[in-house]
């Protein structure tokens, strides 16, 4: 057998066993492609069936239904567990060394890495504290405040809430990939997570502060809270508007000890408290000078011109002390939409003047029709502070068994702009700053806010007749990582004028020369940017451009007669800060 023959042999074999061994590589390959892809089917079913999970668990916290809120964390966790036992096998680390998507598998294992940290170290306390949340415990019986087992979540909340906070922002972190699945998934879960952020973060702070502030502590050993508390209430009348919802026509204290509520009768404001000229000018920044003027601190109804209600309460505050009173530990606005919106939990009352008040017609008697019906600026004040004082001494007697109701009445007040509140205690105001309740301005980049406020300038009670339509759209992201929103704004005088030129004069205001209106609407219009944005541009030119507090304003005065309508598109930029945080309106509130 020659040399040449030998190694042809010996050339065969060598290729037959290459060939052995790619074959066998390749069913290994294969074998592990299998493996990892009924993996990732398996672990995408679970990750969509703990999505469903987690998008229930907002609404039933909100309807008060913890038995449920309860169930859907549990089955979050369940998922969650079982997605991860599917991503920790070995096949998906070695898929996370193939190039180019190697790193979309690395991206699927950090996010469900992400959501077993929050399984093991979040939900369970979540769950415990749902289960100690029981709604039905929460709310008024026979005047006093009861908040059950709140106090007892407040660490577990806490605790939870930074897990669940650092979650959110550890799923930011993960971009997009090259599969339009695992990018989808992703971005459902940082939408999923920022949604429970929020959640956890309000809860977290609400269970801390509420015990305290309705003298209901016991975290000082103590079998009750640490002294009673008195709140300075401000009765707001939208249908003469201001940035925070309308002018404070009638004051109250309102007092509660270890959870009994107390409430003097409303009141007119105290003009002796009021400020003057000269003080008004140290008393008030430059920024709110020019832009409202110093009747912010001169006029009790212009306290609040301002759209930072923290700004708006320590004025009252102040107000109040000098007339003489005693000093309050916070102040309380609210408004006839939630008067009426308490009167369909508590039902209707009977006014010592014989009018019938029910969660259908409030607003209207309170805001309209006693303009109608009465001529002098006496009546009509003492109808709103009877009216006030009468519905809040109703609602107290009659909300028994009424608890979820009642909850769920104040979430809607709150997040609408018809409930705000502040404390005078430093560390309560800090924990309350930032959510909707503290109604103030957003001074952070990273949570952008457009504000869309109106002062009326009528000197009449017409913005009952004033229709507002306020929406904002997404546009656009610059490279910067900025994004541009569209803000429209609608506003259309909706009074007839034979109706109101029929009415008193007291209804359609006065010019500033002092004499009666025929039926025009005059409106100052504000468009606060997001923090570190700007106003882009706008259809329609803007009277006044300014600064207060670091946001750039835009103002406008309208004058509308009847039927008239104004319309303006406003563009705004958000800064880069915000990234994935979608831009939130806030505007003055609106009647149901």
């Amino acid at each position: 057998m020659s040399h040449e023959h030998i190694r042809r042999i010996k050339r065969k074999k060598r290729i037959r066993m290459v060939l052995i061994v790619i074959g066998a590589l390749l069913l290994i390959i294969a074998a592990l492609a299998a493996w990892l892809g009924l993996s990732a089917l398996k672990a995408k079913n679970e990750v969509e069936a703990a999505i469903q999970a987690a998008s229930r668990i907002q609404s039933q916290v909100q309807a008060g239904d913890t038995d449920k809120a309860q169930a859907s964390i549990e089955a979050f966790s369940q998922h969650i567990d079982a997605t991860y036992a599917q991503t920790k096998q070995p096949v998906w680390k070695l898929a996370t060394l193939v190039p180019y998507y190697g790193s979309d598998v690395k991206a699927a294992r950090d996010m469900v890495h992400i959501l077993e940290d929050v399984s093991n170290n979040a939900l369970p306390k979540l769950a415990k504290a749902a289960q100690a949340l029981d709604f039905n415990s929460i709310g008024i019986k026979d005047g006093t405040i009861q908040l059950g087992d709140m106090a007892s979540v407040t660490q577990d909340l806490a605790a939870a809430n930074g897990v669940v906070a650092d979650a959110s922002v550890d799923m930011g972190k993960i971009g997009d990939t090259h599969i339009p699945q695992i990018t989808e998934a992703v971005q459902q879960g940082r939408s999923k997570f920022k949604e429970l952020a929020s959640l956890t973060d309000t809860a977290s702070r609400l269970t801390d502060v509420l015990p305290k502030m309705f003298d209901l502590d016991s975290s000082d050993g103590g079998g009750s809270g640490r002294g009673p508390r008195t709140y300075l209430v401000l009765a707001q009348n939208n249908a003469e508007l201001r940035a925070t919802g309308g002018i404070p026509t009638a004051w109250a204290t309102l007092t509660v000890d270890t959870g009994k509520i107390s409430m003097s009768t409303f009141g007119d404001p105290p003009r002796n408290g009021l400020f003057s000229q000269d003080e008004a000018a140290s008393v008030l920044t430059a920024e709110e000078r020019n832009l409202f003027s110093t009747k912010m601190a001169t006029d009790y109804p212009d306290i609040n011109f301002t759209p930072d209600f923290p700004r708006v309460a320590d004025i009252a505050r102040q107000i109040w002390h000098r007339a003489g009173h005693d000093g309050v530990d916070g102040v309380i606005s609210v408004d006839p939409v939630f008067l009426q919106r308490l009167l369909k939990v508590a039902g209707p009352v009977t006014l010592s003047d014989g009018t019938v008040m029910s969660g259908d017609n409030a607003e209207q008697r309170i805001l309209n029709q006693i303009y109608i019906d009465t001529d002098t600026q006496a009546e009509q004040t003492d109808f709103f502070t009877m009216a006030a004082s009468e519905i809040f001494t109703h609602v107290l007697k009659n909300v028994d068994g009424k608890n979820q109701q009642l909850v769920q009445t104040f979430q809607k007040s709150v997040s609408d702009g018809h409930l705000y509140v502040w404390s005078a205690h430093e560390g309560e105001q800090q924990r309350i700053s930032g959510t909707t309740i503290a109604g103030e301005l957003q001074s952070n980049p990273a949570h952008s806010v457009t504000g869309v406020y109106f002062n009326d300038a009528t000197m009449g009670k017409m913005d009952w007749y004033l229709k507002r339509e306020v929406t904002s759209t997404y546009d656009k992201t610059y490279p910067s990582g900025a994004k541009q929103y569209t803000v429209h704004i609608k506003l259309t005088n909706t009074a007839d004028a034979a109706e109101v030129n029929a009415a008193p004069d007291l209804l359609r205001g006065y010019d500033h020369n002092g004499n009666p209106r025929t039926g025009e609407i005059e409106t100052v219009l504000y468009v606060y940017a997001p923090d570190e944005g700007r106003i882009v541009d706008w259809t329609q030119d803007f009277d006044q451009f300014a600064v207060h507090d670091g946001l750039t304003v835009g103002v406008k005065t309208v004058t509308l007669r009847p039927g008239e309508s104004f319309e303006t598109t406003v563009h705004v930029l958000a800064s880069p800060a915000a990234d994935e945080n979608e831009m939130i309106l806030r505007q003055t509130p609106l009647v149901d």
